[in-house]
C-alpha cells in the first residue's frame, strides 16, 4: 500500500510539473493583463500651426527683396485606416516684400487644402507621414500702380511627424511645398514649415 501511494504521488508531482511547464511555455498570455491594442489611434483631429512660408519666385528681377513670410494654418482631419489620414485645411501664406525701379512690391498668399496622408508609426508616440493632394490658392499682388488679384489649382506635398503628448493632445511639424502660387511675373513654389498642436477624440 506504501508503494501506491508513492507510485500515485510520483505521478501527481510529475503531472502538476508537466501541465505549468506547458502553460508557461504555450499559454502564457491566458494569464497577460488585457490592455488596449498600442496601434490605437484617433479617429478625427483638428489643429493649429505657425511658421515661416519662402517664396522662391517672388524676388525675381526685385531689388531689396525678403522672401520669407509669417504664416500659420488651421486643418482637421479623419483617419480611414492605421496608415491613411484625409484632411482639409487653410493656410495664410504670409506676405513678401521686395523693391523695384519705381518703389515697393509685396504680395500675400491663402490656400484651402484637401490632401491625403500616409503614415507610418515609429512607435506608441512618433508616428511619420508624407502628403500630396491640392491647394486652391489666392493671391495679391501690390506694388505703385495698385494691386492685382490671381487664383489657381496646383499640387501640394509635404512631409512631418506628429508627437503623442497624451490626453487627446500632441505636436505636429511638418514641411510643405505649395506649386505654382503668384502673379503671372512672380510665380514661384511657395515652401512652408511650421509646428503646431493638434486636438483628437477617440
Amino acid at each position: 500500500m506504501k508503494t501506491i501511494n508513492i507510485m500515485v504521488s510520483g505521478i501527481l508531482i510529475a503531472g502538476l510539473c508537466s501541465g505549468h511547464a506547458a502553460i508557461a511555455a504555450g499559454n502564457s498570455q491566458a494569464f497577460s493583463p488585457i490592455a488596449p491594442s498600442s496601434t490605437a489611434k484617433p479617429d478625427n483631429y483638428i489643429g493649429g500651426s505657425i511658421g515661416t512660408s519662402n517664396s522662391d519666385g517672388f524676388c525675381t528681377t526685385l531689388g531689396n527683396c525678403d522672401a520669407d513670410g509669417k504664416s500659420w494654418k488651421l486643418y482637421s482631419g479623419i483617419r480611414v485606416n492605421d496608415s491613411v489620414l484625409f484632411e482639409m485645411g487653410y493656410a495664410n501664406l504670409g506676405e513678401q516684400q521686395g523693391q523695384d525701379t519705381n518703389g515697393a512690391v509685396s504680395q500675400k498668399s491663402t490656400a484651402v487644402t484637401a490632401t491625403g496622408l500616409m503614415t507610418y508609426s515609429v512607435n506608441e508616440q512618433v508616428e511619420l507621414f508624407g502628403k500630396a493632394g491640392l491647394a486652391r490658392w489666392s493671391n495679391t499682388y501690390t506694388d505703385s500702380t495698385g494691386s492685382s488679384k490671381s487664383s489657381g489649382n496646383d499640387m501640394l506635398v509635404g512631409a512631418g511627424a506628429n508627437y503623442d503628448l497624451g490626453d487627446n493632445m500632441g505636436v505636429r511639424a511638418e514641411w510643405e511645398r505649395f506649386k505654382d502660387i503668384g502673379s503671372s511675373t512672380h510665380k514661384g513654389d511657395v515652401d512652408l514649415l511650421s509646428v503646431g498642436v493638434t486636438f483628437s477624440s477617440l
